[in-house]
């Protein structure tokens, strides 16, 4: 009964206050306001940084493979952006977020590969040891690849495929040492964002 009677009062002040607003009954607003406000002093005193987006264009492959990229695992993202940047002029392409990494792009100019700087997240399983993580290669067609390695005896670490939305089609390879490479491939009309190639930046 009491609760009823608490939701038959709730009911009358909102319709009041949707109906005859001038009567000055600003008490659901209100609490929205203050809601809003603390959310928007939360955001001010969080560090600001607006991270470049982008993703220039390379050659697609014809014929041919191409390095991409080299993955470097490190104890502090912040402190290595700022030693290649700053110490060494490389320039960031763009901050990401990939499980179980946050990771930084930079390069040293268009065109030339990349280097991919990645902090394992906390707690996050499967992180590699701080060093050096993978290779990144781009190929033509990377199910031909993986048939004449795996027939020639060599380890991939699961098949080929494509783990999410513009993602390559990609798989990992060890070298004799248990050393990764990823090998990937941006097939006609897979929008893939992060290949880098054309015809999806066109």
């Amino acid at each position: 009964m009491f609760l009823t009677f608490v939701a038959a009062i709730w009911l009358v002040i909102e319709l009041i206050v949707v109906n005859w607003p001038e009567l000055g009954f600003d008490l659901i607003p209100a609490v929205g306001t203050a809601v809003a406000q603390e959310a928007r002093s939360d955001a001010a005193a969080a560090p600001a940084r607006t991270p470049p987006i982008s993703y220039p264009e390379f050659p697609i492959e014809k014929g041919r493979m191409r390095l991409f990229h080299v993955g470097l695992v490190v104890s502090d993202l912040e402190k290595s952006v700022d030693f290649y940047t700053n110490m060494l002029g490389f320039r960031v392409i763009r901050y990401q977020n990939l499980y179980p990494y946050n990771a930084a792009f930079i390069w040293t100019g268009d065109g030339e590969p990349i280097v991919e700087l990645m902090q394992p997240m906390p707690n996050a399983k499967g992180a590699a040891s701080i060093g050096f993580g993978h290779l990144g290669l781009f190929v033509e067609n990377v199910d031909d690849l993986y048939e004449k390695t795996i027939a020639a005896g060599h380890t991939w670490r699961g098949e080929p495929r494509r783990p999410g939305p513009g993602a390559p089609y990609m798989g990992f390879i060890k070298d004799p040492d248990g050393n990764n490479v990823e090998i990937m491939e941006n097939p006609p009309g897979s929008r893939c964002t992060s290949c880098h190639r054309g015809p999806h930046l066109n």
